[in-house]
């Protein structure tokens, strides 16, 4: 008989329901059977109130109702809800307002702070503001949440996203908050060049400077050295670029071309991007790569 029970439970769920009495989160708190059969409810409301060009009320369900599952600990139930959540936004070419940077902030927060899917979902709500709003790169606040997140997970792409969020001072803040030891000197270095390679490939010389400034305040705070190849390399770069001298940005490039080989991404920004974004230096044309393009065309 007992065996019985939870269809017992889950048929006077869908019994409320229906009588639009049913309390969700206590749907939710019953247990797995009760978080998948909440999980329905929330989605078919949303589909219905989109049926019904209630774009918004459809919006809060999926948010009210991934935050409830997420934080109940049904990652997998939660974010197929955030997920219809960033459908609807888009479908409906809705710009970031305060009422959705709540909304997203909301769900954001219920998410496990190294879970895949918060990298997703942010990842997701960064793509919306790119594709309907005005900035080139997005909402600089969600760029940054996704930056620290992918910062925690030790995902080097982090720092794009720092330079997109417009963020030096929280880069440099997780910088000298990860590497705490005298002994981590080349970590915090290399992980300067990343920011500053990054933030001069998106053209924003204003904060890769402001990110040398906080890095080296921040060293003489701890007693750390200022004076290391990577940190002069960091200022000669940011003077090069004040000064547009294409023939002198190659010779430093290729002055310091051993000690920025610990990761392939700084040299690639430097001789992709920035080289020619910043000093008008046109890319190599891979001669192979150019006579199958010119075969094919």
């Amino acid at each position: 008989r007992t065996s019985h029970l939870p269809r017992v439970i889950m048929a006077a769920f869908r019994k409320r329901a229906a009588k639009k009495e049913v309390d969700l989160d206590e749907m939710v708190a019953s247990g797995p059977a009760g978080a998948y059969e909440a999980l329905q409810l929330f989605r078919s409301r949303a589909i219905r109130l989109r049926t019904k060009d209630d774009f918004m009320g459809a919006i809060k369900v999926t948010a009210v109702g991934s935050k409830a599952l997420l934080l109940k600990g049904y990652e997998t139930a939660g974010s197929e809800l955030s997920a219809l959540f960033l459908d609807l936004v888009g479908e409906h070419s809705y710009e970031l307002n305060d009422e959705l940077r709540a909304l997203v902030y909301e769900i954001d927060d219920a998410y496990p702070k190294t879970s895949p899917s918060r990298v997703e979902f942010l990842k997701g709500s960064v793509k919306w503001t790119i594709t309907c709003g005005a900035k080139e790169l997005g909402d600089a606040a969600l760029q940054t949440r996704l930056a620290e997140c992918l910062w925690e997970i030790k995902d080097k792409t982090a720092a794009y996203h720092f330079a997109a969020g417009e963020a030096p001072q929280a880069f440099c803040e997780k910088i000298f908050s990860t590497y705490t030891e005298a002994n981590q000197q080349d970590k915090r270095d290399q992980s300067l060049v990343l920011g500053v390679t990054n933030f001069l490939s998106v053209e924003n010389l204003r904060d890769a400077n402001e990110l040398v400034f906080a890095f080296k305040k921040a060293c003489s705070a701890k007693k750390y050295p200022v004076n290391s190849k990577l940190i002069q390399f960091c200022d000669y770069l940011l003077q090069t670029c004040r000064r547009d001298a294409a023939p002198l940005f190659k010779q430093l490039v290729n002055a310091y071309a051993s000690d920025l080989d610990f990761d392939d991404t700084v040299p690639t920004l430097l001789m992709g991007p920035i080289a020619v974004r910043l000093f008008g230096i046109k890319p190599k044309i891979n001669p192979m790569m150019s006579m199958l393009q010119s075969m094919i065309s």
